[in-house]
């Protein structure tokens, strides 16, 4: 078994710029027409590059939600819960003013060996409330509290939400309606960024993670939802058929990378698993929920390294059962996946290469092209997303701005997809 550190890891990811930058150092002795093999390649990736985002683009527009049928299966509600006394007792609230049958509603909250007064708000709950509480000896991790919620729920659908997300009254109904095709095994909410409703984590970072929320739903999973292949059902807001669930619980409870134990990343965990058995995997944008974003840089860095090593583990798990899908799915996942997982390298390359190449002009215009690539998103999601203000256009115009923070962050996530043991929702 390989072992490995974060020191040699970062003495890798040193050693690989270093080359590359000498490398480019080294070409530039070349004339212009022996860099032209290297301008195709970069011609050919970008070709193939430009193609993922314009498939979001026209997969956001022809995205229909499917809309309220009186679908009103039993539910079983989730929230595993761990050091959130600030947070859960409004995330309970939210269920318990859901507009779905109460005979239909049932609401389980697990909490995971809670350190703060998270378990004493849930208990302050209760003697208003009538729901069920799981509590843990000790502190298992979030796959661990979904499991002990999926193994005593009741409902036909079970959904999972974070332990600071707020639904909206008509959220369950409508997440319950794309379950109507029994071939759909999960589906997607819709998650926004609701920091500007709390001042003191209303941040300039908080405020692009909304606007790069609306693009990630709206448009990245909208676009999916036309093939029945979202790939990722956030742990803020999804759903699953249980009786599907149960068959994947103890598979969810013992992933390993590398031979360690994997602890977070469970919601790509359980689509990819909803996936291989042969289900739909679908987004509903009525179905809404708020969550409560990182609103500083460290915290961000944080999320973005943890979602990079949950990505990455995802789309190689996927790798192994996606050709067995039908041909579009195959396309469209494999593309998706070598996109994702170059960009990093590629968007560092080209800069890199375009200084040392002396082509100051046209690393000046690459940005230019960044700024524009989001202008057009920035006017698509003013288009589609309902609460989009003009403010918001401006992030998202300067939203490239932030990529080049998440690039190296996710370069290293890349490299490194075997680390990470946060319990963390966020």
């Amino acid at each position: 078994m390989f072992h490995f550190s974060k020191k040699g890891c970062l003495y890798g990811l040193v050693f690989g710029l270093t080359f590359t930058i000498l490398v480019f150092m080294y070409l530039r002795r070349f004339t212009m027409f022996e860099w032209q093999w290297i301008y195709l390649v970069f011609l050919i990736y970008g070709a193939i590059a430009l193609g993922v985002p314009l498939f979001h683009l026209t997969g956001a527009y022809l995205y229909k939600p499917v809309p309220d049928q009186g679908y009103r299966p039993t539910v079983s509600v989730i929230i595993p819960v761990y050091n959130e006394e600030d947070n859960i007792s409004n995330t309970i609230d939210s269920i318990i003013a859901s507009e779905y049958p109460k005979d239909k509603l049932e609401l389980l909250v697990i909490d995971d060996k809670s350190k703060d007064q998270t378990l004493n708000v849930i208990n302050k709950k209760r003697t208003q409330h009538n729901f069920k509480l799981i509590t843990h000896e000790q502190n298992l991790g979030k796959r661990h509290a979904l499991a002990s919620g999926i193994k005593q729920s009741t409902g036909e659908i079970v959904v999972c939400i974070d332990s600071d997300t707020i639904v909206k009254p008509d959220t369950i109904k409508m997440m319950v309606q794309p379950f109507i095709d029994k071939k759909v095994y999960s589906v997607c909410g819709n998650t926004i960024v609701g920091n500007e409703s709390h001042p003191h984590v209303d941040t300039i970072m908080s405020r692009f993670q909304k606007v790069w929320y609306a693009g990630a739903f709206r448009l990245r999973k909208g676009a999916e939802s036309l093939f029945s292949m979202v790939l990722c059902c956030s742990g803020v807001l999804s759903a699953y058929r249980r009786e599907k669930l149960e068959k994947v619980v103890d598979e969810l409870l013992n992933e390993k990378f590398f031979g360690r134990k994997v602890k977070s990343g469970d919601d790509r965990r359980l689509t990819n698993l909803m996936l291989r058995m042969g289900g739909k995997s679908v987004f509903q944008s009525t179905a809404m929920a708020y969550t409560i974003a990182p609103h500083t840089l460290k915290n961000f860095v944080k999320q973005q390294l943890r979602w990079g090593r949950n990505s990455v583990r995802g789309m190689i798990f996927a790798s192994k059962f996606f050709h067995k899908r039908d041909l579009t799915q195959k396309i469209v996942f494999y593309i998706t996946t070598f996109v994702t997982i170059t960009a990093p390298f590629t968007f560092i390359a080209s800069i890199v290469g375009l200084v040392l190449s002396g082509s100051i002009e046209w690393a000046v215009v690459y940005v230019l092209g960044l700024m524009l690539t989001s202008t057009l998103f920035a006017l698509t999601d003013k288009l589609l997303v309902d609460y989009f203000t003009f403010k918001d256009i401006a992030y998202r115009v300067f939203f490239f701005t932030i990529m080049f923070i998440v690039t190296f962050v996710y370069l290293y996530a890349y490299i490194t997809p075997w680390e990470g043991t946060s319990w963390g929702t966020r």
